[in-house]
Order: structure tokens, then sequence, then C-alpha cells
């Protein structure tokens, strides 16, 4: 699989990004939360939304506390958005999309 950056965000709070287009529709979202108001108080839900119809595709993501992962989603190739819906941490989300290859042996 070879990765491409479709985009990337960072805050404190909530955020609906710009459109980004997806042509395969595997995405790979790369999250990390931190810097908590006070520990066990802070809450992060990623949600990956469709621009062509404006409609919630589904939720990514949905954490309490400062953490980190991954996440990967197959859907069809579109022009995505993400939301965020974030209190009391900073936030930072990394997506990038897959792309199939294969590699060629050396002769």
């Amino acid at each position: 699989m070879i990765w491409e950056r479709a985009g990337s965000w960072s805050g404190r709070g909530d955020l609906e990004s710009n459109s980004f287009p997806a042509s395969s529709g595997y995405l790979r979202f790369t999250w990390e939360t931190s810097n908590e108001t006070k520990p066990g108080e802070g809450r992060f839900k990623l949600i990956l939304g469709s621009s062509i119809s404006g409609r919630q595709i589904q939720v990514v993501v949905d954490s309490k506390g400062a953490s980190h992962d991954v996440a990967y989603v197959s859907e069809e190739p579109r022009t995505f958005y993400i939301k965020v819906e974030s209190a009391n941490e900073d936030w930072k989300v990394v997506v990038d999309e897959g792309f199939s290859a294969t590699v060629e042996p050396k002769r």
C-alpha cells in the first residue's frame, strides 16, 4: 500500500474541514489528543462525512482522555470532509489515502 497525504488538521475545540477528494476510498486516520484541562475530562470525536450529500458517514474515533491511535476506513471513492467534536484537550489528525501497489523485483 502506498499512502498519500489527504490533509492534516490540529486544534482545540470543534472543527469542520474543507473538502478533500479520495479516489481510492481507503483512508488512514492517525490521531492524537493531549494537554487535557483536567485528566480524564478530555473528549474527542472524529466523524467522516460526504461533501457531496453533506451527510455524516461514520464516527471514526470516539475517545475520552489523552490518547493516540490509527484508524482505517474503506468507503466508496468520493469527496469527503472531517468533523471534530472536542472539549478540554488539544488534538491532531492526519488523513492519508491508500493506493494498491506492486513492487517489481530488481533484475
